[in-house]
């Protein structure tokens, strides 16, 4: 609340800021503003718009230091001489070399210069100007906004120049300042006017009228002098009372905030040692519903001890049906027939197929005998061929000779020859014939049969394709029954499990627990997972005590704390189990009791005393308490919550 409220005045003025039409105020705002959003921002956390105004806080009150200063300046001014000094803080500084030109006449005029070292020749004027004269003010409200005059380096100079706009916006935001301003360019401008005429003058003029100048000059200086002295205390004493009538309600405002802040980030603490917050608990154990059904609870009462069987109640399913437990068992009886019936239809197949085995060697061995067959006779035809071949070389061979000799015919030489050549063509037919013949023979003898075309003889094929799939596919179907039949014989243990579980249900915990409450009524019907009671193990005993965030960096884990129970004297010593911040600390889901003091915003430690247990006559658990940590003083409370 303290954040939220502080963001919102900060808000507020931030509004109030661009509100204002007057430098002063509008600053005043700003820092009360820039205080706003630092509380604000400490409060929530926001570390950027914590650095961002604590960076901006210093800058404000120095510049309206700054206005303040300037303001009496002004004042001062509109009585006496006004002192550009007041205004070096809104100029930047330029080095001029010597001979270098500052501004020539007929240039615009577009800034006003400070010399803080040097002189500068004005040769139009015929004058030198110094250390803590101003140079080109008057070009500034000159309608054509020109120079009048030439501004040369006679040294090495180093000067402060002014814009144009911040001048005018410092000229704009009060008239006295600007009263002053148009003050002091036209006492210049007399003065410039009035060396133009003694300039022009003879020399005995000159020596009349400078006296009489000088006298005139000694004169308004004299009244001037007076007019400042007799203006500068009550000058001064305004702005020291009006300086103490600002600063001191802001430091007592600050003052204020600063302990408002303070006591309420204290007041946990405060609140922890004068009221017994902090309360006696354990870890909060639920017992649930195993089942749907009916509950009934034992004889065990609240508070008392879990006997030995560890049994809080009993949740029956009189509703419960046997139907899943039925199609369970028929699946299982059809999956063995399907079985049985596969494993039938692989040993007829398996039988077949030895027939077919046995068919096909006598196959193959009548095909190996028709092929040793077929060898013998093209041996034989081969072996006749060879000598009707010698024959009838010898013929064609004597017919040569006749017909060389002119007894016998070419003609018949010819023909003696043609025969040749045809027994030579059908004994290589013959040959190449027996060669392949043998090659099917060895392949045969191997258990690959060729026909003389190079494919499979019919029988071959039959017992390859059909015999061999059909076999396979029986396996096939054969593991898959037998896989879905173990499907179904764990189903049915499964379901006969179920129906004995789902039946009858123990809401258990564990002997010597304490039964600390019932969420249902003996009797009443719950769903599986409701939950039914809630029991204690106070061999475990704890203290939840709430704390602030900004103090959790003071506890540690292991530290020793004072434990005072409500209505006894008796300090017990504990150690610190663990610290929660506020955004996770337990709650009833996990704790059996909680402290009084547990809110949303508030952080959380707990304290083991559970060596302590045995001198407790009954389990403490819900009892306020009182914890100190004497490690843990207000100054170090302090400090945690300043980040020191």
């Amino acid at each position: 609340m303290v954040g939220e409220v502080a963001g919102y005045v900060a808000s507020v003025l931030v509004f109030m800021t661009f509100y204002m039409k007057t430098m002063t105020p509008l600053r005043i705002v700003a820092i009360a503003s820039n205080v706003a959003f630092i509380v604000y921002a400490y409060i929530e956390g926001l570390l950027p718009v914590l650095i961002l105004h604590s960076c901006l806080l210093p800058l404000n009150v120095v510049r309206l230091r700054q206005f303040s200063r300037l303001m009496e300046k002004t004042r001062e001014s509109a009585q006496g001489e006004f002192s550009f000094a007041s205004l070096l803080p809104f100029m930047r500084p330029r080095r001029f070399k010597a001979g270098e030109v500052v501004f020539r006449k007929g240039d615009t005029s577009r800034e006003l210069f400070y010399i803080c070292a040097g002189e500068i020749r004005l040769p139009e004027l015929g004058k030198t100007v110094g250390e803590g004269e101003t140079i080109g003010e008057i070009g500034l409200f000159s309608p054509e906004k020109t120079r009048t005059v030439t501004a040369i380096c006679q040294t090495d100079c180093e000067l402060l120049r002014m814009s144009e706009e911040r001048f005018l916006q410092l000229y704009n935001q009060n008239p006295r300042f600007g009263f002053s301003i148009v003050r002091i360019i036209t006492s210049r401008l007399i003065g410039n006017y009035e060396s133009l005429l003694l300039a022009d003058r003879t020399v005995e003029e000159t020596v009349g009228s400078g006296a009489a100048g000088t006298h005139m000059a000694s004169q308004i200086d004299k009244l001037d002098e007076n007019r400042k002295s007799t203006n500068a205390k009550p000058a001064r004493r305004w702005a020291s009372s009006r300086a103490y009538r600002l600063y001191v309600p802001a430091v007592c405002i600050l003052a204020f905030l600063a302990i408002l802040l303070l006591t309420w980030n204290a007041a946990p603490y405060v609140r922890s040692v004068l009221v017994r917050d902090a309360a006696v608990t354990t870890w909060s154990n639920v017992a649930t519903a195993p089942i749907d059904g009916t509950i009934t609870f034992s004889d065990v009462l609240l508070h008392e001890r879990v006997g030995p069987d560890g049994k809080l109640a009993v949740v029956r399913n009189d509703h419960l049906t046997r139907q899943d437990y039925d199609e369970a068992r028929v699946n299982v009886n059809f999956a063995t027939l399907r079985v049985q019936e596969l494993e039938d239809f692989l040993e007829e197949i398996k039988s077949l197929d030895a027939e077919r085995g046995d068919a096909k060697s006598q196959y193959a061995e009548e095909f190996r005998t028709q092929l040793s067959t077929k060898i013998a006779n093209l041996e034989n035809e081969i072996a006749t061929l060879d000598k009707q071949l010698q024959l009838l070389r010898k013929i064609a061979s004597r017919k040569e000779q006749l017909a060389t000799t002119g007894t016998g015919s070419e003609n018949a030489a010819d023909e003696a020859r043609l025969r040749v050549s045809d027994i030579e063509v059908e004994l290589a037919k013959l040959k190449s014939d027996m060669r392949y013949a043998r090659v099917q023979l060895e392949a045969a003898k191997d258990g690959v049969f060729l026909t003389s075309g190079g494919t499979d003889p019919d029988w071959v094929f039959d017992s390859r394709m059909d015999l061999k799939l059909q076999k396979k596919q029986a396996r096939l179907e054969l593991r898959k029954a037998q896989a879905e039949l173990e499907v179904a014989q764990s189903a049915l243990v499964a379901a006969e499990e179920d129906f004995r579980r789902m039946s009858k249900g123990p809401v258990s915990a564990p002997p010597g627990s304490i039964l600390w409450s019932r969420h249902v009524a003996p009797g009443a019907s719950v769903r599986a997972g409701d939950p039914v009671a809630e029991w204690l193990n106070c061999s475990t005993l704890l203290v939840d005590v709430p704390w602030a965030d900004f103090e959790m960096p003071l506890v540690t884990v292991g530290m020793e704390a004072d434990v005072i129970l409500d209505g006894e004297t008796t300090v017990r010593k504990g150690r610190v189990l663990l610290t929660r911040g506020s955004a996770s600390t337990l709650d009833r889901k996990d704790l059996a009791a909680i402290a009084k003091g547990r809110d949303e915003d508030v952080a959380q430690v707990v304290i083991d005393i559970s060596h302590d247990r045995e001198s407790f006559e009954s389990c403490p658990v819900g009892r306020a308490a009182f914890v100190d940590f004497s490690d843990i003083g207000l100054l170090d409370i302090v400090s945690a919550w300043l980040r020191l």
